[in-house]
């Protein structure tokens, strides 16, 4: 570790499995400290883990370390030191396991499971009590149910030394068709300073998107599940992506379908997609300090440009704003805190005014703001 001033220290890797540096220990580390875990990197959606319980029982074994969201996302985390490609297709599976186990629980089932876990709350909304972002508790008890029901949830396989085997991982998946989990297996790499203090580095090595996993087929009186075929397509997206959507597609059906195609059409130019609590639209640009950002959908479905004021210089931004003002026959406002497009009456564009009907205006408008600020680079 090398300080401010060019001091240098030599950090101790620890290497798990040796002494007191057990499963144990791991699982009390990321109980502790659940920041550690990649969770934005995989879910963005997903929001900050409170943990709940460990060795949590679920009727196919003990679930390593749970957590929760405040809005009532599941998080399971199965801790593994590795010694062979056998454990690590087991521990994989086992992990599977779980989400099937969950999956037939009942709020009320789930939350008796939690309460025989290590240092679990008597009542899980407890935990969030004080929490500004939960849910109220029957509408948490509903999300909750919904995620169980569903297998909607994020399943992390965590250790020292993973390594990816993604055909076997495949099978895995493919074999727990009817859940709409993400997986992921992340490697934590952990050191010691010389104060004592733990420098710890988690690296997500594979995971897996959200695809139509599943065909359900109704014969006579039986329900069954199968595999989606290997020749069928589709899009792959997130958990949180797949929840976006269905926000988009409860505004208009035709919404997602338009949205995947404003993304391919952008993405030649360098545009990509982020999604927080809303979806931007970014480029990365060596003409630019940070990534600039060309506008984002919130949830309520308004198209909102004002980031674009803020990371671009006026010579690229408000032409551009021009351009969609035209678009959707709104307005420029240009005050000294407030620049964006609007439309009089509704603060800000659909992004259904944009995409629905104007689909190559709207992707013409970033392409030229693109060209404006290469060519302003070269001029200076």
């Amino acid at each position: 570790m090398v300080g401010h001033e060019g001091e240098r220290q030599a950090l101790d890797r620890i290497h798990l499995g040796s002494g007191t540096h057990d499963e144990n220990w791991l699982q009390e580390l990321i109980h502790d400290h659940p920041a550690i875990l990649p969770i934005a990197d995989i879910e963005p959606g997903f929001g900050e883990p409170v943990p709940v319980a460990r060795e949590v029982p679920c009727g196919h074994g003990y679930i390593d370390n749970l957590y929760l969201t405040p809005s009532g996302d599941i998080v399971l985390v199965e801790t593994k030191l590795w010694r062979n490609n056998e454990i690590r297709r087991e521990v994989v599976a086992q992990a599977l396991d779980y989400v099937a186990a969950l999956t037939a629980m009942s709020f009320d089932q789930f939350e008796q499971a939690v309460a025989r876990g290590q240092g679990a709350p008597k009542r899980i909304h407890d935990l969030f009590a004080s929490n500004p972002e939960a849910l109220e508790e029957p509408a948490f008890i509903d999300a909750v149910t919904v995620n169980l029901r569903r297998g909607r949830m994020l399943v992390l396989v965590l250790g020292d030394g993973i390594r990816t085997e993604t055909e076997a991982l495949a099978n895995l998946l493919q074999s727990h068709a009817g859940a709409h989990f993400t997986f992921a297996l992340v490697e934590l790499a952990t050191w010691r300073t010389g104060n004592g203090s733990i420098l710890a580095v988690p690296d997500v090595l594979a995971r897996t998107v959200m695809i139509e996993r599943g065909i359900v087929r109704i014969e006579g009186a039986g329900v069954t599940v199968a595999p989606v075929p290997v020749e069928a397509k589709a899009r792959a997206q997130s958990i949180s992506m797949s929840d976006f959507m269905g926000i988009m597609a409860q505004r208009n059906p035709a919404l997602p379908g338009a949205i995947n195609a404003m993304l391919d059409a952008l993405k030649p130019y360098g545009i990509y997609s982020e999604l927080k609590a809303t979806l931007s639209l970014k480029l990365d640009s060596p003409l630019l300090n940070r990534p600039a950002n060309f506008g984002y959908i919130d949830k309520s479905g308004r198209f909102w440009t004002d980031p674009a004021a803020g990371n671009l210089p006026r010579s690229v931004w408000r032409p551009y704003f021009d351009r969609l003002a035209e678009i959707v026959g709104g307005v420029v406002i240009d005050e000294p805190k407030s620049r964006y497009v609007a439309i009089p009456g509704r603060s800000t564009p659909r992004i259904e005014d944009l995409i629905l009907q104007h689909l190559d205006d709207f992707v013409g408008a970033i392409a030229d703001a693109i060209h404006r600020l290469n060519e302003d680079a070269q001029q200076q």
